[in-house]
Parts: C-alpha cells; sequence; structure tokens
C-alpha cells in the first residue's frame, strides 16, 4: 500500500531523479559511450574511481573516462584522463539523471537494486546498513548473531569489536561463519576471530565492558521490571527476541529513561548482570543525516579525520557520547546507589550479550536501574546471576575461506593481516571456517572483528546538504539533536520495515 502511494504522488508530476544500476562483477556498464552518466567502479582491494564521459574500449578490458581515483580511505590519489582494467573491478555503479515520471526512473533500476530503490525512497534514513553481518548456526541453521564495528564509519573511527555468540550450536570441531555484506557499503575488514572459552560445568561465560570474560549462573529473571510505559517483566524475562523498547522523545533526542527491575530471588555472593540489547534506528538515522548534510563533501570530511588526529576524531564521536550507553545503576551495600557500569554498543541488526558486574550489597532483593537514551535501545533479556572464575578464551584464526563456492586464498592472507584489509562489496558474502578444540562442546564462543567501512552517498541525501549543519552536528551536538528530534518522531515508527526491507543480495 505504502509502495503504490509513492508511486501514485511520483507519476503525477515530473521530476529529476537520478537512475543507479549496480553491476556486479562479470558485468561491465556497456560498450557504448557513458556521456551524461556517472560511473563509479569499485576495485578489490577497496578503492574506487569516479568518472564522467567514460567509455569502455572494443574489447570491453579496459574504461577510460575523466574523473579521480580514491583510494580505501576515500583519499584522492590522482585525476584527470584515468583508465581502469576491468579485471580489477568488483563492480561498477552507474548513475543517469533522467527527467521523467519517478515511477519510470524507479522501475529502470536494475536487478534486485530496483526494489531496494523503491523501499528506500518511503525513507532514506532507513535503508539497510552499519558494517559486516555475521551468521553461524544454532543447531539447525544459520542466523544472525554479530555484527562487527558498526561505529567505526571511518579509516578513523578502525575498531576492535567483540560480540557473543551465545546461540552458537557447533555440532562439531569445523565451525563456519558465514560473514556478508547486505548494505550499499564497502568494508574494510581487518581480521576476523573466534574467541573459544572454557565454560565451566553449569555456567555461561559472558564478556564484560571492560574486555574480560566471567562465568556467571544460575540466572535468574527480575521478579518485576517497571519503565514509563508499564510493566516490561515478560518481556526480559528470556533472550526470546520479544523486546522491550520506548519511543523518542519528540524535543530532545538526547531525553533519558529509567527502567527499574527488582530480583526477590538473589543469590549469595558477588553477582552479575546480564543485559542483551541492540539499538534502535535513531544512531543509524543521526549517522545518514550526518553524511547527508556533508552531501559531496562527505569523503572529504571523513578523510579529514585522518589528518585531525585524536582531537579531530573525538570531536566525530561527540555526538554518540551524548548519546550514551545504557548505564547499570545498583544499590550497594549502604542502599545508595552507584553506577555499576555501561553496556551496549552501536548498531541496530544483531543483539548482544554482556555481562556488568554489581556491587556488594546486603541480603535481601537486588534493585537495579537501567538508565538510558529514550527510544535509543532495545532491551530483549536481563538477568541476574552469582558470578563464577574469570577465564581466558583462546584465539582462533580462519583456516580456509569460501567464496562463491571456492577457496579463497587470498581473502585468507588479508584476513590474517599479512596483506591488508580485505574489502568486500555489496552482496559479497564469505564463509569463514574455524577449527574448535577438541573440546569444543564445553566452549563458549565469541566473535571478534576489526576494521571500519564507509557508506555509499545515496542521491535522495544529497538534496539536503548543509555544510552548516553538519558543522552543528559536531560542534553542538546537543542542539543538533533537539533540532532533530521532530524530524527523527516523524518517521520512527515505520523505519524498522524499511530497514529490513532494504538489505542488499546480489543475484
Amino acid at each position: 500500500m505504502a509502495c503504490a502511494a509513492l508511486a501514485a504522488v511520483l507519476a503525477a508530476c515530473s521530476v529529476k531523479r537520478m537512475e543507479r544500476t549496480v553491476l556486479p562483477a562479470g558485468r561491465t556498464p556497456g560498450d557504448d559511450t557513458g556521456s551524461g552518466r556517472h560511473l563509479k567502479a569499485h576495485l578489490r582491494d577497496g578503492g574506487v574511481y569516479v568518472l564522467d564521459n567514460w567509455r569502455m574500449d572494443s574489447g570491453g578490458a579496459v574504461v577510460t573516462g575523466s574523473g579521480r581515483q580514491l583510494d580505501a580511505n576515500r583519499v584522492i590519489v590522482r585525476s584527470g584522463t584515468l583508465s581502469v582494467p576491468v579485471a580489477s573491478v568488483a563492480l561498477f555503479e552507474v548513475d543517469r539523471a533522467t527527467t521523467s515520471g519517478g515511477v519510470t526512473a524507479l522501475a529502470m533500476v536494475s536487478g534486485v537494486t530496483a526494489t531496494i530503490a523503491v523501499v528506500c525512497a518511503l525513507n532514506p534514513k532507513a535503508c539497510f546498513g552499519s558494517c559486516p553481518t555475521f551468521y553461524v548456526t544454532d543447531g539447525e541453521r544459520p542466523v544472525l548473531q554479530a555484527e562487527g564495528f558498526s561505529a567505526s564509519i571511518a579509516p578513523a573511527l578502525e575498531a576492535t569489536d567483540v560480540d557473543a555468540l551465545y546461540r552458537a550450536r557447533p555440532s562439531g570441531r569445523d565451525l563456519e561463519v558465514r560473514m556478508t555484506n547486505e548494505a550499499l557499503e564497502t568494508h574494510a575488514v581487518r581480521f576476523v576471530h573466534v574467541l573459544a572459552a572454557p565454560r565451566p560445568a553449569g555456567l555461561r561465560v559472558f564478556a564484560t565492558p571492560d574486555d574480560r570474560f566471567v562465568a556467571a549462573g544460575p540466572l535468574t529473571p527480575a521478579s518485576s521490571c517497571v519503565a514509563p510505559q508499564g510493566d516490561c517483566t515478560a518481556a526480559l524475562a528470556s533472550f526470546d527476541g520479544l523486546e522491550r523498547h520506548s519511543w523518542s522523545d519528540s524535543s530532545d533526542l538526547s531525553a533519558r529513561e529509567t527502567v527499574e527491575l527488582t530480583f526477590a530471588a538473589a543469590p549469595a555472593g558477588p553477582r552479575g548482570l546480564v543485559v542483551a540489547s541492540r539499538q534502535t534506528l535513531m544512531t543509524t538515522y543521526l549517522i545518514y543525516q550526518a553524511l547527508a548534510y556533508m552531501g559531496h563533501s562527505a569523503g572529504e570530511w571523513l578523510a579529514s579525520l585522518e589528518r585531525g588526529g585524536p582531537s579531530a576524531v573525538s570531536r566525530a564521536r561527540a555526538m554518540g557520547q551524548l548519546l550514551g550507553n545504557i548505564e547499570v545503576w545498583a544499590q550497594d551495600a549502604d542502599g545508595e546507589w552507584v553506577l555499576a557500569g555501561r553496556t551496549g554498543e552501536t548498531g541496530p541488526i544483531a543483539t548482544d550479550v554482556k555481562l556488568v558486574p554489581l556491587p556488594e550489597t546486603g541480603p535481601g532483593p537486588v534493585r537495579v536501574r537501567l538508565r538510558m537514551t529514550r527510544g535509543a535501545w532495545r532491551l530483549d533479556w536481563v538477568a541476574l546471576g552469582a558470578l563464577g572464575p574469570e577465564v581466558q578464551p583462546v584465539r582462533l584464526v580462519p583456516v580456509r575461506v569460501v567464496r562463491d563456492g571456492e577457496v579463497d586464498e587470498a581473502a585468507l592472507r588479508r584476513l590474517d593481516g599479512s596483506e591488508g584489509p580485505l574489502a568486500t562489496l555489496p552482496g559479497d558474502v564469505y564463509t569463514l571456517h574455524f577449527e574448535l578444540p577438541a573440546d569444543f562442546a564445553d566452549r563458549e564462543l565469541f566473535l571478534e572483528a576489526r576494521g571500519y567501512y564507509l557508506e555509499w552517498m545515496r542521491s535522495e541525501w544529497l538534496a539536503e546538504e548543509n555544510l552548516g549543519r553538519a558543522r552543528e552536528m559536531v560542534l553542538d551536538p546537543h542542539r543538533a539533536l533537539r533540532r532533530l528530534a521532530a524530524a527523527f518522531k516523524r518517521q520512527e515508527a515505520g523505519m524498522d520495515s524499511v530497514f529490513w526491507g532494504s538489505k542488499y543480495a546480489r543475484n
């Protein structure tokens, strides 16, 4: 219904739109001239050529045109008349300005991207994205279990991310991890490891916010959970996909809320709180809005983080720090509320599980408060457990990488750090094989990934280019969050369906 309504509106007027065609490896833009069409040639090493007035040679082996060559960090390498060997290209992207009814323009986008274009046109700030996605079997089928380095939207923000593979149920020592690029992004993956931690009998092992691995159990749900919207006890009782979340504040996106939990049956001794959470699409919206304001200068803005050093990186992270993580508050032995720690990481795709140790308390019920930005987090599960021993995981590297049914030795070398990061493009799927220890059934598994990613600019964003607003988001993020609150509120309810309906998959 929504797509039909959109089509009717677009058909009623003649508008100038950008027609985009994405061609995977093995397909070229054709032998004719590219006059009036902008060509992006995405290289296998993550670099890109941006060309105008381009032409394929008669044999289809080389594309020549005027434009710029950028490296994987989007720094300009050279400009002028350039030639690109087709063999070095992983994917072509062709844009052409058209003046026609919107339905025709949208229908001309080729292959699976036609569906993505229609869905994303409903809400360009909700298109699927946010780094590599990882699938591991739960004993029956591969399920989405992790997303890597979601906050690393530029080389200067490269980071290591550890995610619990809490639902992984390997049937043997050969563990398959499927790494996918399901968005219009370039991913630069430095490494992917599996951490296999020894699991004491009757306990589970969790990562803590300070990067330790601690056993805990038995795990007890809250006897009561009260949020501003009402009772949340059932929603947080188990890790089952039934999530508790709120809606954003209409005047300030940094407004906070508190969820209070009581655990009547509390274990004796040191305790920890297990929190399974993921973000809503608020952060995704804000990242896309920032890129829209940067417009044609987005590449230069992100590249400047490298030149600006730590202070520039700190400013780039200011808005995320203002939104914050999930604060875990608990009563100590004197009944005073103290901050026990923070949990939750950037990313709306996969639910992560972390353990926050709590302060010593006296006998009786344990009370905990979760304080977070309103409308920014989805909570799936919260439980209390007695703390067990700290354990040391074994770090495992891939022993084999498979792509398109063939062993990919070059990808394996890149993922072990010997040849620089592995660059992946939309639709890429790599299956990473790890050899688990012989006692794999008694191991808790975690995924450790390092890298960064680069968003591809959407033509719909460029209409909002406003460098003054971009500077505001960096220099005065609180003001920007107040100003953007109403706009986000208007589209908040429908963002999830657009997001999940616009995943990129190569035919």
